[in-house]
């Protein structure tokens, strides 16, 4: 859990430097890249869905070689978090505009790892007390279609969606 927590800020944090370093104008000048990302993304979350219905009846516990993957399937899901995406696409280019000075554009970067490196880490915790997890291996079949099919409909949506 706490590897997927890091993967997770880690991902963060390169989307926050992209979007305070320019990612918006570049993105601007080439709408083809802000298409094919759209679609990559779009066409991960949806695969992430897909994968939560094909597994919602199987054990939670994640087997030893899957534990290894944790860190990168923490910075992809964050990656390809359409949320996540336009929220530093989006307001921090415009709270942070091109004119800011690089020390500031940095500060504001790291307290935004700070910030997401003590919410995930705390959630990681959490779900890793025997207690939740007692509760979770109950409600996982429930919570796993659910949420698969709202990241299936949304990854669809983000990638037709012009």
């Amino acid at each position: 859990a706490v590897a997927v927590a890091l993967g997770v800020v880690a991902a963060g944090g390169l989307l926050a430097a992209v979007a305070v370093f320019g990612l918006g104008s570049l993105l601007a000048r080439e709408p083809w890249l802000a298409t094919a990302l759209r679609v990559v993304c779009g066409g991960y979350l949806a695969w992430l869905g897909l994968r939560l219905w094909l597994t919602a009846r199987t054990p939670g516990t994640a087997p030893p070689e899957a534990r290894g993957n944790a860190f990168r399937r923490g910075v992809l899901s964050n990656l390809t978090n359409p949320k996540a995406a336009a929220f530093f696409g989006s307001v921090l280019t415009a709270a942070l505009p091109p004119t800011e000075p690089t020390a500031v554009k940095a500060a504001a970067v790291a307290l935004i790892v700070a910030a997401s490196a003590g919410w995930h880490l705390s959630v990681a915790l959490l779900f890793s007390s025997p207690a939740t997890q007692r509760w979770y291996a109950h409600a996982k079949p429930a919570l796993s279609r659910v949420v698969g099919t709202v990241l299936v409909a949304l990854g669809i949506t983000l990638a037709v969606t012009p």
